[in-house]
């Protein structure tokens, strides 16, 4: 039996207790903060006891942790498929970076990068848990995808971690910290086609074989 069919306190995991526990734990997260947000008020949301709450989380700052490794996991399963196509690499970055960036731009992941900026503050584990869970894992698929094709002689990178920072860098060009600051809520698929583009045209100019 795998670690992730186990709870913390040894007994086999129900799927879908975890996940209706992990469903509660986001929509008070995003509602209280996650200072505000307390275990019974959790356990309320989930529709489960507070006994069997922690059955499966030893405390709050372990659900957080897995609240948002689960966030992160579902929401950029399609983002990142796109890396393991066969087209050449400025035809799959260009896609890459479509969907990077409608999903950096979409309500429930600026939410949630919204609440960690927040309080990382006052709880740097949060902050350290959302990194590791998201941009951490994205640069790292990203950089396996740019190792490819390096071996496969399509690039020339020296530092693919570097490169893979850059170009994500250079996707969010203009929209990400307008975002973040409300000053826009979206951007038209034209001028996140043309940031793209651009962003694309830069990273092969300096990078393609």
């Amino acid at each position: 039996m795998s670690e992730a069919a186990v709870t913390h306190a040894g007994t086999q995991e129900d799927p879908a207790k975890r996940a209706q526990i992990l469903e509660g734990a986001k929509r008070v997260f995003l509602a209280e903060g996650y200072e505000g947000a307390s275990m019974s008020l959790i356990a309320r949301e989930a529709g489960v006891s507070k006994g069997t709450l922690y059955v499966y989380f030893a405390n709050k700052e372990a659900l957080f942790a897995a609240f948002i490794e689960d966030q992160c996991r579902r929401t950029t399963a399609d983002v990142f498929e796109v890396l393991n196509g066969g087209d050449p690499a400025h035809e799959v970055l260009g896609e890459f970076g479509r969907r990077f960036l409608n999903f950096k731009l979409s309500p429930e992941p600026h939410a949630i990068e919204r609440l960690v900026i927040g309080e990382s503050s006052k709880f740097p584990e949060l902050g350290r848990a959302f990194y590791n869970a998201g941009p951490k894992t994205g640069v790292g698929r990203l950089t396996d995808f740019l190792r490819r094709r390096i071996a496969a002689g399509e690039l020339d990178i020296d530092d693919p971690a570097l490169g893979a920072d850059q170009f994500l860098g250079l996707c969010m060009a203009d929209l990400m910290l307008k975002r973040r600051m409300s000053v826009i809520e979206t951007a038209t698929p034209q001028r996140i086609g043309y940031i793209v583009d651009r962003a694309v045209d830069v990273f092969m100019k300096a990078y393609k074989a």
